[in-house]
């Protein structure tokens, strides 16, 4: 009965090949991988190459143990948190994820309107475009069908990753540096800033967590769905990897090779342009609709998945029953609309500012600030709990990774600060 219960909720999910890890790395990368990855290759070249694979790969085992926490436990991580660390834990994060999702509206609205700025050569003004897309995106997920949510993303992501890798592959100009940008880590003088903006931004930050609910949706709940939870996984962190690295590829050539200041009027509109000097308009448009596809994606998917988790944190901290947290934490659910209709209101604003670079430079770094906290609550989380099998705690290589996450943003913040006072 379990079984058939299992397979009837994951044929009702209508995602099919779209496994619940792609749908939250194309969440999770919109306007702040392709902004952060830009701006990072922009200015220091390929350089940073590695940070994007370690970005995907810490992100990686991020999501693993999440995931690996679920199917143990049968409880999200938020659960984890509310019965295993103190209440203000719950409490601090509450006032972190209002202004996350503040953040990441605006930046998803700013880089709607930058996208189709650039697509119709300026007839269409970033802020009205932005709006537009906002109002769009609002109306499709208030609908709460997941089948049409599920048939808007799958093209979105085919376009997003074709038309990047292809941009990039026409701008490759040294494969030689793009090896020792991608293996041997280096951070350039006042590029700690650029490291923690890829790193964080990289196949997200808080949408990590909507991993939970989707799995819970595709009806993977026991622990012998690991396996196919790791696979889902690896598809969708070197996807990200692979898309991240093509965008620097291109802003390299763009921008760094040519030695052109990056700006945010001509942050998009500069790259199009440059593609279509190699290879007509063709080259303009294929760059301009992949980045559209990747913000559109990242705001409908974000817009989607988040709600679920403000439910959950609300049910949790007002210590509802766990049918009204189930309930609570469905898409279309009252605490879900309200939460949405939040987000969607708090965007509008930014969509007026003449900044968008900024925006979303800003939201990057504000979210790169819950990688080490979740890195640090699943150490405490995943070594203190029996595991069934063929489930296990956290080995030694995944607490190594997860305390690596930790130094490494720490290391990043000691040289920001000191490069800071310094000058």
């Amino acid at each position: 009965m379990d079984e058939e219960k299992s397979r009837s909720e994951s044929a009702a999910s209508g995602f099919g090949w779209l496994g619940p890890g792609l749908i939250m790395a194309a969440s999770g990368i919109g306007a702040s991988d392709v902004v952060s990855a830009t701006v990072g290759g922009a200015t220091y070249g390929l350089g940073l190459l590695w940070a994007v694979g370690m970005g995907a790969f810490f992100k990686f085992v991020l999501s693993e143990g999440l995931a690996r926490w679920q199917l143990a436990t049968g409880l999200t991580v938020l659960e984890g948190w509310s019965r295993d660390l103190p209440r203000w834990v719950m409490i601090l994060f509450a006032a972190y994820l209002a202004l996350w999702a503040l953040a990441v509206s605006g930046a998803l609205v700013s880089g709607c309107g930058l996208a189709i700025e650039s697509i119709t050569r300026g007839a269409v003004s970033r802020t009205w475009g932005g709006l537009g897309h906002a109002v769009v995106a609002y109306a499709l997920i208030w609908s709460a069908r997941t089948d049409i949510f599920s048939r808007v993303m799958k093209p979105l992501i085919v376009v997003m990753f074709v038309s990047i890798v292809v941009c990039a592959a026409l701008a490759l100009r040294d494969p030689a540096a793009v090896v020792r940008g991608f293996f041997i880590p280096i951070i350039p003088r006042g590029g700690a800033a650029s490291v923690l903006s890829i790193i964080g931004g990289i196949g997200g930050s808080l949408t990590l967590l909507s991993y939970n609910y989707l799995l819970r949706d595709e009806g993977k709940v026991g622990a012998c769905q690991l396996r196919a939870v790791r696979l889902d996984l690896a598809i969708a962190y070197l996807f990200t990897c692979i898309f991240g690295v093509s965008v620097i590829l291109v802003a390299d050539r763009v921008f760094f090779a040519a030695g052109v200041t990056i700006t945010d009027r001509e942050a998009v509109t500069r790259m199009a342009n440059a593609l279509a000097g190699l290879t007509g308009p063709v080259g303009f448009y294929v760059y301009s609709i992949g980045f559209w596809a990747a913000v559109i994606a990242s705001l409908i998917g974000v817009w989607q998945a988040i709600p679920r988790v403000f439910a959950d944190c609300h049910s949790l901290l007002f210590r509802m029953t766990p049918d009204q947290r189930k309930v609570a934490t469905q898409v279309g659910s009252p605490v879900y609309r309200m939460a949405l209709l939040g987000m969607a209101l708090s965007s509008v604003p930014f969509a007026f500012l003449g900044k968008p670079l900024l925006v979303v430079m800003a939201f990057t770094i504000l979210g790169s600030l819950f990688i080490p906290f979740l890195a640090a609550t699943l150490l405490y989380l995943n070594n203190r709990i029996p595991f069934p099998a063929p489930l296990r705690k956290n080995g030694w290589t995944t607490n190594l990774v997860l305390v690596l996450i930790l130094v490494l943003f720490l290391a990043v913040v000691v040289l920001e600060t000191g490069g800071f006072l310094r000058t």
